[in-house]
């Protein structure tokens, strides 16, 4: 590990990418309707010629950056850059108000750095930890775990998970399309040559999140990009407001790690568990709301520490947690690597410059978001049609350069087109994003399955562990249903008014 962080700064190259990933990845995500995965699928076609060292870090430092980029636009204006930093505006904004608009950037960036750092310190203790647990599954058992991870994704993502369900069983069925492995026999291609390579999978992210992103934003409905010139003052980080924040900041960090391993929650999820667990445990929970650099720092840490700790499972168990994962899984066999539980053995070194890029990314980020803080007020007065113009043409460009097929641009509008729709009827896109990629394992892991047991499910029964990861599997779809879940409510209530009966 320090080898790679030594070569990492001994290279100016690998510095010039990190700032540049950084740099994007903030402004894109302090801009209102942009965020960071949106950054990434604009430009993971980019990445293809890049070294993947390098491509790899930056889609990384890119969507790390994005959720910190988010703060800005949520403290200088109460509109989140991301959904990630909708916690972050509680308080950032009052403060603004206020004018100490400085004092929150600056507790934001310390926040989002310290509590990336100790993400990135667990993705360095724990994917190995993991990797080695995970060399006992067999074909059965990483069958489960594929479908656990959308399962949990589709079941936690949005208000109604029956609808993430869906998402993430239509991002399977589109894996199918195009030739299977074993007998190279067309599947739903419908006589097309074109879809006999399957959906493009460059095309596809940047469709659903390039795309309808620019469709959603620029309706009518959109209240766009607040014009205003909010001053910033003082960003330089004061003691006072640091002094006393170390246990929230520990506590939001771990609250964010743990939250990005889990399939499909998100940096948004983290943000607000972060900020409810520091308010129920603070000395002063009537000042949230109302402008607390507590809160604030909570909220900020904990969305930030998401990121590293979403790639953890990515790379042990090849099941991304975030949408953000998923594309940078994407990027990994755009650039010929499979993440799981053979990757740390095969892609050593790779794993380490990962993490110190990581590591070397959330000192720039502390770097370049202390110098952007008053930059970032004029860039928020941008037209939203210049920026989304930019932003349709990266998506072509970005479609386009992958495999050099105009086909691949008339599919990525297809996507936009399809998460535009999914949007309208409140289908989240992150399940579907996880079952698209994971699709081709799901094919892989069954056919082997399959095969090894002479068309048998008896080893679901008969191996322990694939027997667990069965039973939790059921357990999670029963629980996504409606009904079942206010049958629980129910019956938990009634069991807590009887014991304070018998009280």
């Amino acid at each position: 590990m320090f080898e790679q962080l030594l070569i990492l700064l001994s290279d100016p190259i690998a510095i010039g990418v990190a700032f540049g990933s950084v740099t994007l990845g903030v402004i894109l995500g302090a801009l209102p309707g942009l965020t960071g995965p949106m950054a990434m699928a604009l430009l993971i076609g980019v990445s293809y010629s890049m070294k993947t060292e390098y491509a790899i870090v930056s889609m990384m430092l890119i969507y790390m950056a994005g959720a910190y980029g988010g703060s800005m636009s949520a403290i200088l204006l109460n509109v989140p850059g991301a959904p990630a930093s909708a916690a972050t505006a509680l308080d950032g904004y009052p403060l603004a108000r206020k004018g100490h608009a400085g004092r929150a950037i600056a507790m934001a960036t310390i926040g989002s750095c310290i509590g990336s750092m100790m993400a990135v310190a667990a993705m360095a203790t724990l994917t190995p930890w993991l990797v080695e647990v995970s060399l006992l599954f067999t074909s059965w058992e990483l069958l489960l775990l594929v479908i656990l991870g959308i399962v949990m994704a589709g079941g936690l993502s949005g208000d109604d998970p029956l609808k993430g369900l869906i998402a993430g069983a239509l991002g399977l069925m589109l894996a199918m399309v195009g030739l299977d492995d074993l007998h190279t026999h067309p599947r739903f291609t419908f006589g097309s040559t074109y879809l006999q390579a399957g959906f493009a999978l460059i095309a596809a992210i940047v469709g659903l999140f390039g795309i309808s992103q620019v469709i959603v934003t620029m309706a009518p409905k959109d209240i766009g990009l607040v014009r205003t010139a909010a001053s910033v003052g003082r960003v330089i980080p004061r003691w006072a407001d640091i002094r006393g924040k170390f246990r929230v900041i520990f506590q939001s960090g771990i609250i964010g790690t743990f939250v990005g391993i889990l399939p499909g929650l998100g940096a948004d999820v983290g943000g607000w568990a972060a900020y409810g667990a520091a308010k129920r445990t603070s000395k002063e929970p009537e000042e949230y709301g109302k402008g607390s650099i507590e809160g604030v720092t909570a909220a900020e840490t904990g969305n930030n520490a998401v990121i590293p700790g979403s790639f953890i499972p990515m790379i042990a168990l090849g099941l991304p947690g975030s949408a953000g994962a998923a594309i940078v899984m994407a990027a990994l066999f755009v650039h010929g690597m499979k993440p799981g539980p053979t990757f740390l053995i095969d892609n050593l070194q790779l794993f380490e410059y990962m993490v110190a890029g990581l590591m070397i990314g959330t000192v720039v980020m502390l770097i370049v978001g202390l110098l952007l803080a008053h930059v970032i007020v004029h860039v928020l007065l941008i037209p939203r049609e210049n920026i989304m113009a930019v932003v349709v043409a990266l998506a072509v460009i970005g479609a386009y350069a992958s495999q050099l097929q105009y086909g691949d641009v008339w599919m990525m509008m297809a996507f936009g087109m399809l998460a535009v729709i999914m949007r309208a009827l409140a289908f989240p896109l992150a399940p579907l994003i996880l079952g698209l990629v994971l699709g081709k394992l799901f094919d892989e892991f069954l056919r082997n399955s399959l095969i090894i047991s002479d068309g048998s499910l008896m080893p679901i029964v008969q191996r322990p562990i694939a027997f667990a990861l069965a039973i939790i599997v059921v357990l999670s779809i029963v629980f996504s249903v409606p009904a079942v879940q206010r049958g629980m409510s129910s019956w938990i209530s009634r069991v807590g008014k009887k014991k304070l009966a018998q009280e």
